[in-house]
């Protein structure tokens, strides 16, 4: 499938759209989900390699897009570029921000231990999107989860593993939460699904590092 147009999607953020135009804008949306080299995007924008190698020495001076890796071809090795972290703060993950200040204050308070908290907000989130009659079929209890996530400004894909069903992300919808508090913010969305799904669920996050992955193992057996 090719990207051409220059008008910008509905569903994209304002601030991104601001700051970005054209295929500068179609590039980052393609890397959100998922590294690419220089030939992949070429491929899905309909462009030459030059053409795409130019936008993202832009995109690299801004800060934007970096080198992640090298991929192996049958000539010689293509660079794989990625979304830095700066990149993913253009995205607006509105219950991030609420969650890292309720932590912050939790901290300096009697309270410090949060878990409870963080379980109790989760379930209740979970109920507040809750559909009013809960299907049978676990993949599409799993797919409204999803949908769910992505709402908050995740970006999550859902693999399914024989019963279990797989969640993971490569934008964690909780970035700025994790980053600053650890794993205990995952939790919130670990009890959201769980009410979400009616099923249980297991936490596989990976915290480490300036962008969080994100990934839920949810049991249908």
């Amino acid at each position: 499938m090719s990207f051409t147009s220059d008008q910008p999607s509905m569903d994209e953020p304002p601030l991104l759209q601001a700051l970005l135009g054209g295929t500068r804008r179609q590039i980052v949306q393609l890397l959100r989900p998922e590294d690419r080299t220089v030939r992949e995007l070429a491929d899905h924008l309909g462009l030459t390699r030059n053409a795409v190698r130019a936008q993202l020495s832009n995109l690299k001076s801004d800060g934007i897009v970096e080198v992640t890796g090298r991929r192996p071809t049958e000539r010689k090795p293509e660079h794989v570029y990625g979304l830095t972290r700066k990149a993913e703060d253009l995205f607006p993950k509105p219950y991030d921000t609420l969650l890292n200040t309720l932590l912050s204050v939790l901290q300096k308070t009697e309270w410090v231990n949060a878990d409870p908290i963080l379980e109790e907000t989760g379930r209740r989130l979970g109920q507040m999107e809750k559909p009013d009659v809960l299907v049978s079929e676990a993949s599409v209890r799993v797919g409204h989860a999803r949908d769910v996530l992505e709402e908050m400004g995740g970006l999550p894909q859902v693999h399914e593993e024989g019963q279990q069903y797989r969640l993971e992300g490569s934008s964690c919808p909780l970035s700025a939460s994790v980053r600053a508090h650890g794993e205990v913010a995952c939790d919130l969305a670990r009890a959201m699904i769980e009410e979400l799904t009616e099923l249980p669920v297991e936490r596989r996050c990976d915290a480490d590092g300036e962008c969080p992955q994100c990934e839920f193992v949810v049991d249908a057996t």
